[in-house]
Protein backbone atom coordinates (compact mmCIF):
# COMPACT_ATOMS: atom_id res chain seq x y z
CA UNK A 1 0.00 0.00 0.00
CA UNK A 2 1.04 3.61 -0.47
CA UNK A 3 0.63 6.31 2.18
CA UNK A 4 1.85 9.84 1.34
CA UNK A 5 3.95 8.45 -1.54
CA UNK A 6 5.68 6.04 0.86
CA UNK A 7 5.58 2.30 0.20
CA UNK A 8 4.19 0.58 3.32
CA UNK A 9 4.66 -3.13 4.04
CA UNK A 10 2.98 -4.79 7.03
CA UNK A 11 4.76 -8.10 7.62
CA UNK A 12 3.11 -9.37 10.79
CA UNK A 13 0.43 -8.59 13.32
CA UNK A 14 -2.59 -6.32 13.38
CA UNK A 15 -1.70 -2.85 12.16
CA UNK A 16 -4.00 -0.21 10.69
CA UNK A 17 -3.38 2.41 8.01
CA UNK A 18 -3.95 5.10 10.68
CA UNK A 19 -1.17 3.61 12.82
CA UNK A 20 1.14 3.51 9.81
CA UNK A 21 0.29 7.14 8.99
CA UNK A 22 1.24 8.21 12.53
CA UNK A 23 4.68 6.56 12.39
CA UNK A 24 5.35 7.89 8.88
CA UNK A 25 4.64 11.42 10.08
CA UNK A 26 6.99 10.94 13.04
CA UNK A 27 9.79 9.67 10.79
CA UNK A 28 9.31 12.58 8.36
CA UNK A 29 9.50 15.09 11.23
CA UNK A 30 12.84 13.71 12.37
CA UNK A 31 14.56 13.61 8.97
CA UNK A 32 15.24 15.99 6.10
CA UNK A 33 15.57 13.15 3.59
CA UNK A 34 12.65 11.87 1.53
CA UNK A 35 11.17 8.67 2.95
CA UNK A 36 10.87 5.86 0.40
CA UNK A 37 9.72 2.70 2.23
CA UNK A 38 8.57 1.58 5.70
CA UNK A 39 8.13 -2.01 6.88
CA UNK A 40 6.16 -2.78 10.05
CA UNK A 41 6.53 -6.06 11.93
CA UNK A 42 4.49 -6.38 15.12
CA UNK A 43 4.79 -8.99 17.85
CA UNK A 44 3.06 -9.10 21.24
CA UNK A 45 5.75 -7.02 22.92
CA UNK A 46 7.44 -5.01 20.17
CA UNK A 47 6.87 -3.08 16.96
CA UNK A 48 9.84 -3.23 14.59
CA UNK A 49 10.14 -0.43 12.03
CA UNK A 50 12.47 -0.67 9.05
CA UNK A 51 12.64 2.33 6.82
CA UNK A 52 14.69 3.60 3.91
CA UNK A 53 15.21 7.00 2.35
CA UNK A 54 15.64 7.86 -1.32
CA UNK A 55 19.30 8.14 -2.30
CA UNK A 56 20.52 6.31 0.83
CA UNK A 57 21.88 2.76 0.42
CA UNK A 58 20.92 1.54 3.92
CA UNK A 59 17.86 0.99 6.10
CA UNK A 60 17.25 2.22 9.65
CA UNK A 61 15.76 -0.15 12.19
CA UNK A 62 13.79 0.91 15.27
CA UNK A 63 12.20 -1.28 17.94
CA UNK A 64 9.41 0.16 20.03
CA UNK A 65 8.21 -1.60 23.19
CA UNK A 66 4.42 -2.00 23.18
CA UNK A 67 4.30 -2.82 26.89
CA UNK A 68 6.59 -1.88 29.78
CA UNK A 69 9.89 -3.73 29.80
CA UNK A 70 10.98 -4.88 33.28
CA UNK A 71 14.30 -3.44 34.35
CA UNK A 72 17.04 -5.78 35.52
CA UNK A 73 19.15 -4.37 38.29
CA UNK A 74 22.90 -4.89 38.24
CA UNK A 75 23.15 -4.33 41.99
CA UNK A 76 20.76 -5.79 44.55
CA UNK A 77 19.34 -3.50 47.21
Amino acid sequence: MLIDDVRVIIENGPFSAEDAQYYIEQIKKSSKLRLKKVTFNRSDAYLDLRYAFEGNPFERVRRIALRPVPEDKAVND
